[in-house]
């Protein structure tokens, strides 16, 4: 059979039909019922999207854990009892019958300065800390250190009751050289025990001074001229060892006088020129009696007496 062009057409023709026959409505439909079309849709990014928002989700719901330490040492099991609350011990509270609580220096604080060989009066105030009554039986006494002079004990004035306190003074002599120097001194009662104050009662109070030599000290005394009034005269001190003479002029009506002079030893009288007559510091036989003048002190007394026309000659 010889196959023509108008053949082939027909075929071509009943298979076109038997394929769009084949096809759903909705593909013809379609430019009808939707007069936009949307934008095209990249899936790989609508893939990457989902993904990412399926790990976020999962992480939130996703349960906390509990970090694990380092190191972790197992507690073994033991059946050791806990300890109980065992009352600590009381202290007991220190007393003595005899005990000193130094309070303050009354005189002469610690480093106060003197001349060689002067005289002062060192007070302390101390309170009776024990539990015995101190009474004049109980004695301040010189232990060690510097003693400076001659005392060496102090009775009590009177009874000093537990919690009382109490002045104690000793009257005592710089050393006769420059220097620092510490006396040390407790208290003793009557069976010879020796206390003080600190935790054992043992420590000692002390007086603590420097001395030095002064150039000069002052002279005074009066001068007894046999008149109503005493008339203008100069006072003579003539150094005993050199022979130097220091003068003063006393105006009239001037029965004392005060000097200051340098340290040595001395003879000391007046002339009065409007009656040439001489008073002198004298002794009994009327011969001029010599005197020291210490740095820092006072020498006291030295009176001018027994005026005379005739000279006064110099004893010792």
């Amino acid at each position: 059979m010889k196959i023509t062009t108008n053949s082939i057409l027909i075929l071509f023709g009943v298979i076109a039909f038997v394929m769009v026959a084949c096809l759903p409505m909705v593909v013809f439909a379609a430019p009808i019922l939707r007069q936009e079309q949307p934008a095209p849709v990249n899936s790989a990014a609508t893939v990457q999207a989902m993904v990412t928002k399926t790990i976020v989700a999962m992480t939130l719901n996703a349960p906390m854990q509990t970090p694990i330490p380092a190191t972790v040492t197992p507690v073994p099991a033991t059946n050791t009892p806990l300890p109980t609350n065992t009352p600590l011990p009381t202290a007991t509270a220190v007393s003595y019958c005899d005990w000193v609580s130094f309070i303050k220096d009354v005189s002469i604080p610690d480093g106060t300065k003197f001349t060689v060989g002067e005289t002062f009066t060192k007070t302390w105030r101390l309170k009776n800390r024990g539990t015995c009554t101190w009474t004049p039986d109980y004695m301040l006494v010189f232990t060690s250190g510097d003693q400076m002079g001659g005392t060496t004990a102090v009775r009590l004035t009177g009874n000093v009751y537990p919690g009382q306190t109490v002045d104690v003074s000793v009257t005592l002599t710089a050393p006769d050289k420059r220097g620092h120097f510490t006396g040390y001194w407790m208290l003793r009662n009557p069976n010879g025990v020796l206390f003080g104050y600190g935790d054992k009662a043992n420590q000692a109070f002390y007086v603590d001074i420097r001395t030095e030599n002064l150039p000069h000290g002052t002279v005074t005394g009066n001068l007894s001229y046999p008149s109503e009034f005493n008339p203008p005269l100069t006072l003579y001190f003539e150094n005993a060892a050199t022979g130097q003479i220091t003068q003063f002029s006393i105006p009239e009506k001037n029965p004392s006088f005060s000097v200051l002079l340098p340290n040595g030893t001395y003879y000391a009288y007046a002339w009065v020129p409007n009656y040439n007559l001489q008073g002198a510091y004298v002794h009994q036989n009327l011969t001029m009696k010599s005197f020291v003048v210490s740095g820092g002190q006072t020498t006291s007394g030295i009176n001018i007496t027994d005026f005379s026309p005739n000279p006064h000659g110099r004893g010792q």
